[in-house]
């Protein structure tokens, strides 16, 4: 029996991995290898050769009978998988995916409301002599730990299954924000509302990435576009409500809050979300190994590594520095109006994700994020000229739709490349591609506007990123096309 594992793989009496990767290519005996001329779909490409059975109406009694063995039982989330898992969709499925929403609204949600915090932090301790490239590192260091950590996050959701990681992530993050009510110097923050938050966003991300595509096949787009929505949703709301709660009380209070509302909707995901359920066999033992760095041979998934990491030095950008354009350029308040912008962009990004991941299933992942990354780039030409408050909602509504395409399509790319095999190093992989991005692009955007005194070159800069990240998609989809054969990439 073939085995998959989320963070590796290994065949019975044979050490040698199985996927699609060119690099390794070994088959199954069920996966006979088709001629060169015929054609099959990304979804076929992904699930070639792992020996994944995706039957997602069987029935677990009815599986416990065929193989002879008792009624399910749970398997973490480093459990293989073979020919006696099902895919799990229908009610517990929904329940995992409403867990992935909620992390995604509580922890990574705080993205996209940040420049409220930045421009707060901006009067405190700007009045204090520290530089706006020094005050923006708070959040850089929070996504750059998000992403970053997972080089540890991965292997430790691995070997201890994923509750370990999503209780640790509830925990550590929430931890970060309550602390963080407390700070007086900016250093304090940089260790808790940067570091310590971050590293819990990383541990609830991998979960919230990790699990819900072992419950969907054909639907599995859709289903990331719901749980990722959840940062749109959360940016919508908290927008409105951060900015409410800094008038009516303080920053500090603002943080307990915050941290009280992470705490609850993160430990909620913790107690629904799990990994589909073993049916029968011996026991699944825990996978030591870290990441299958085969894949690292493959040109399409290096040509998917760049593309990534283009987009950890661009996404933040935007949600940071519009309160403060529209206060410096504009003459708006920055808490009042710029967190309305920030909501409006944060809707748009909910329904964007979501639809997205409705045409990455019907017309590919690859395609659609090629197209996003470029109009999200070119939607930046708008800020970069918008002189009145209605460009600048023109700007949130278009940049918002389509800047968040990676996290809704990054799962289903990088099974299309990889394989569902080797899907758990594919994703550590690529999340560690975004860690330098997502850590320097705030100081970088800084220095370029602290050099320029203007925004343009910054708002220029953020443009360029996702505009080369969108033609190394489309050299990607091409590859894929005349190399692999697959129509719908």
């Amino acid at each position: 029996m073939t085995k998959l594992s989320l963070f590796g793989s290994k065949k019975n009496g044979d050490s040698s991995s199985n996927s699609s990767v060119s690099t390794v290519p070994e088959k199954t005996a069920h996966h006979q290898k088709r001629p060169i001329s015929s054609r099959r779909s990304s979804y076929e490409s992904a699930t070639q050769g792992n020996g994944v059975v995706l039957a997602k109406n069987e029935r677990y009694e009815h599986a416990a009978e065929q193989h002879g063995h008792p009624s399910s039982r749970p398997a973490s989330i480093n459990a293989t998988f073979g020919e006696d898992v099902v895919m799990e969709s229908g009610y517990r499925g929904y329940i995992v995916v409403l867990g992935g929403f909620l992390i995604i609204m509580a922890a990574i949600g705080y993205v996209s409301i940040y420049g409220i915090f930045q421009s707060v932090y901006q009067d405190i301790y700007g009045a204090k002599g520290e530089s706006q490239s020094s005050i923006s590192f708070i959040g850089s260091l929070a996504v750059g730990f998000q992403f970053g950590f997972t080089l540890i996050a991965g292997p430790v959701m691995n070997r201890y299954g994923h509750k370990v990681i999503l209780w640790s992530g509830c925990i550590i993050g929430s931890l970060g924000l309550l602390l963080a009510s407390w700070a007086s110097e900016l250093w304090h923050l940089f260790l808790t509302q940067g570091i310590m938050f971050g590293i819990g966003a990383s541990l609830l991300n991998l979960a919230a990435t990790a699990i819900p595509p072992l419950w969907y096949d054909k639907h599995r787009g859709l289903a990331m576009g719901i749980c990722f929505c959840g940062a749109g949703v959360g940016g919508l709301a908290l927008g409105f409500i951060i900015p409410a709660l800094l008038d009516a009380v303080d920053i500090y209070w603002t943080l307990r809050i915050y941290a009280i509302f992470h705490f609850i909707c993160t430990a909620f995901a913790a107690l629904v979300m799990r990994a589909p359920r073993q049916i029968s066999g011996p026991p699944v033992a825990a996978r030591k190994d870290v990441i299958n760095l085969t894949i690292l041979k493959d040109p399409g998934f290096m040509l998917w590594f760049v593309a990534a990491a283009l987009f950890g030095f661009a996404y933040v950008v935007p949600f940071t520095y519009v309160p403060s354009y529209a206060q410096d350029v504009l003459g708006l308040n920055a808490t009042v109006q710029g967190g309305q912008l920030l909501s409006i962009m944060s809707a748009a990004n909910a329904i964007g994700r979501v639809v997205i991941g409705i045409l990455g299933d019907r017309l590919g992942a690859i395609r659609i994020a090629s197209v996003a990354f470029m109009l999200a780039g070119l939607s930046c030409f708008i800020w970069m000229f918008a002189e009145s408050h209605g460009a600048l909602i023109g700007f949130s509504i278009m940049y918002g739709f389509f800047s968040g395409s990676f996290f809704t399509l990054v799962a289903s790319i990088t099974a299309n490349i990889v394989g569902l095999t080797h899907l758990g190093s594919g994703l550590t992989v690529i999340f560690l591609t975004n860690t330098p991005g997502n850590l320097f692009t705030l100081p970088i955007a800084g220095k370029i506007f602290e050099a320029s005194n203007n925004y343009k070159a910054m708002i220029g800069y953020n443009a360029a990123m996702y505009i080369a990240g969108s033609l190394i998609l489309f050299f990607l989809m091409f590859y894929n096309h005349y190399t692999k054969r697959v129509d719908s990439v």
